[in-house]
């Protein structure tokens, strides 16, 4: 465990805590200031949510463009880029929200979400970049992508005003701070990437490639789906089921990459979408959603150590590809919701989801990956 657990690691996973934060507290406290006017806030909710996600795989590109001998020296420029936008973001909205009498302009608003929302993206990019490249497991990749899930689970108590109110000071004058900081230690103390090389896929077969990217993309987008489900449940009411759903998003991430590690790829395909099927029929009491929710986030490690084997020292593409494809899942919850089919539609979700991850890795394996450490099998 000790190779896997690198100051680097631990630096990224505690700003993606914070940065997470941030950017979910800002809407939260959008939402409550246009709670009057809700249609502004879907504005600034679709414009956020599209430039944080969907811009990934560019800025990954940008990012996996430098080759190992600058790389050290642009991982720095691009955090300490990511952050100062991602401030200027969260100032600006800050500033229109506590000093600029209502009702704030929709547009300035919007302007302010975007620059949150590029920061928020190239800090996602590098940030994933440095985990998954570590090491060839997929346990640090478990555990930077479950911090983010604890920030956003903090931010989102944050949509009841009086708790609003109770952590203000957290929000805008601790988190900030501690992000700076931290960004000015990962600028001295940050490590040359333990980049790793998989051996070159077979370029001869590029059909077989996109057909695994494809297969991933779509298991990603699935993930959100379920994620969008299991937060609309009944069960889940009040601050306590947030910071509940927050903290199985966590637990799912995390110990995701550890048993992928542990007990491979099919054992974890299996049990997850054992879980998942049965949990999703009988969602019924909170704990049976929190279970629920950890069954299907074990997952995500997978998915990001596979595509990160299909594109061989492109980690940050990678990333960027899996977070883009969770905004599809998302609204295909959204549209989902009015309809009373859920309840039939998910357990089949669930067991497409694991016959998908199964026949990727068998068919990887066979047609694409090379024997060995480096297969997909590891």
């Amino acid at each position: 465990m000790k190779q896997f657990i690198s100051k680097n690691l631990i630096i990224v996973s505690i700003l993606h805590f914070l940065v997470d934060f941030l950017c979910a507290g800002s809407l939260a406290i959008i939402y409550n200031h246009f709670r009057d006017r809700f249609s502004g806030f879907v504005y600034v909710f679709l414009v956020y949510n599209c430039v944080a996600f969907l811009s990934q795989p560019l800025f990954g590109l940008l990012v996996d463009h430098f080759k190992s001998d600058r790389l050290k020296e642009m991982l720095r420029a691009f955090m300490s880029l990511s952050i100062g936008v991602l401030m200027l973001g969260f100032v600006f909205l800050s500033i229109q929200i506590i000093l600029i009498p209502p009702p704030s302009s929709i547009l300035a608003m919007i302007i302010g979400s975007i620059f949150l929302g590029i920061g928020n993206a190239l800090f996602h990019v590098v940030g994933g970049k440095e985990a998954l490249s570590i090491s060839e497991k997929a346990t640090p990749g478990g555990l930077f992508v479950s911090a983010g899930a604890l920030g956003i689970g903090l931010a989102s108590i944050m949509l009841i005003p009086t708790i609003e109110k109770s952590i203000q000071a957290f929000f805008y004058i601790a988190a900030p701070i501690m992000a700076i900081v931290l960004t000015i230690i990962y600028l001295k103390v940050v490590d040359e990437p333990n980049v790793f090389a998989y051996e070159k896929n077979d370029t001869s077969k590029p059909k077989a490639l996109m057909l695994i990217v494809v297969l991933l993309c779509l298991a990603v987008g699935i993930r959100s789906f379920l994620g969008f489900y299991a937060s609309m449940s009944e069960t889940l009411t009040g601050w306590g089921a947030i910071l509940l759903l927050a903290v199985a998003a966590f637990v799912g991430k995390a110990i995701g990459g550890i048993i992928l590690d542990m007990a491979g790829p099919y054992f974890l395909i299996g049990i997850s979408t054992l879980m998942s099927i049965v949990l999703s029929i009988f969602l019924s009491t909170s704990y049976i959603d929190f279970i629920f929710v950890i069954s299907f986030n074990m997952m995500m490690p997978l998915t990001l150590d596979a595509l990160r084997k299909c594109f061989p020292n492109k980690e940050a593409f990678a990333f960027g590809l899996a977070a883009a494809f969770l905004i599809p899942g998302y609204l295909f919850g959204v549209t989902l919701k009015d309809y009373g089919i859920q309840n039939i539609v998910v357990p089949i979700i669930c067991g497409l989801t694991g016959i998908c991850l199964l026949f990727i890795y068998i068919f990887g394996n066979k047609h694409l990956y090379h024997e060995g450490n480096k297969s997909i099998n590891r």
